[in-house]
Order: C-alpha cells, then structure tokens, then sequence
C-alpha cells in the first residue's frame, strides 16, 4: 500500500489526473508540473476561501469549527437533522468532539437535540430557526469579499483550481462541465505549442 509521501503514489495520481484531463501527447512531458501548479492554485483558493468564511464566521460570535457543525447540521439531510455519529463523520472528528460542540451551540440555542423517531437509541441535531438566522446572516457578510477575491483570479487560476476540484469529486470525464475545463486548458497548451520554437 503506498503512502502520500511515496513517489509512487504521487506518480499514479497524477497519471490519473492527466487520464482524467484527457491531457494530450504534447504535455505529457510536463504532466507533474502541470498537475502540481494546478493542485497549488486549487489549495490558494481553497485557504482563501476558509479564510474569508472564518473571518465572518468569528464577526457573527461563531467558532469556524462550531459554524462548520452548524452548516453540516442544517446543510445535510435536506434540514431535518442529522446524527451525531454521522456528523462526526461528516466533519472528520471523534464523535466525542462533536457532541462537545453540539453542546455549545446547543446553549447559544442554535441548534435542538432530539431522540431518532427511526432508532430511539440515535441522538438527531437540527438547527433551530435562531440557528438558521445565523447561518444566512454569515453567508450574506461572506459575499462582499468572495466577489472581491473572484475579480483577483486569472482565467488560467480558475481553469486550474476547477479542474482539481472536478478531479476531486469525480466528476465524469464525458461531461460538458469537464469538456469546458478541458477545452480552456487545451486552448492554452495550443498556444504554448504555437509559441515554441
């Protein structure tokens, strides 16, 4: 089993990036370094983004992490809650921690704990309406500097940090969505071919 340090895991997911790209013959001399600068403006964009939602998340007298319980709470399942255990999942945190800041929201009264009506054993959150409020009123002071961030990227910083995220989610290679990323970047390589000697 390799590990994410280990070249050789390094090597297969970056031939399953340019597999998934459909990168052609012509870059393929460059496919780690293409794959690494578009995995390293995918990750700019990612921090940025977090730093921005953190910045209004503590303005709204929310911890990231708690608001990042709140979202999930609210965000999953279509409203009607979620289990602590699958939250915990959901987060990628012992169920322990989750309850522990299920307990604080629950005190700020932006969410309610109530028994599964499926498994009375299961412990479901949902957000409150007070909860929901706060939710909306951070995404609304969000947008003003997230549209101020998008005006900063360059076509070619978007094209490179979408088609990791695609890659990262699996989107389909036959899709439009991926057939766009694709034909922007392959719009670049021909002009890097036609501009080598």
């Amino acid at each position: 089993m390799t590990q994410t340090g280990d070249p050789l895991f390094i090597d297969d997911t970056m031939q399953a990036y340019t597999h998934w790209a459909g990168i052609r013959d012509s870059k393929r001399g460059r496919d780690l370094q293409a794959y690494m600068t578009n995995l390293a403006e995918a990750r700019f964009v990612l921090r940025r983004v977090l730093r921005i939602v953190d910045m209004h998340t503590r303005e709204h007298g929310l911890d990231p992490l708690a608001h990042h319980v709140l979202l999930q709470v609210y965000g999953t399942n279509r409203g009607r809650g979620i289990a602590v255990n699958a939250l915990a999942k959901r987060l990628d945190i012992p169920p322990a921690l989750a309850s522990r800041l299920v307990g604080v929201l629950e005190k700020q009264k932006l969410v309610k704990r109530e028994p599964s009506t499926e498994d009375r054993r299961v412990i479901n959150v949902s957000a409150t309406p007070l909860g929901i409020e706060r939710l909306r009123e951070v995404d609304n002071s969000i947008h003003f500097d997230i549209i101020r961030f998008h005006r900063q990227l360059t076509d070619e910083e978007r094209d490179a940090a979408l088609s990791i995220f695609a890659f990262y989610v699996g989107l389909n290679p036959a899709s439009a969505a991926t057939r766009g990323v694709n034909a922007s970047e392959s719009g670049q390589e021909d002009a890097d071919i036609a501009s080598s000697p």
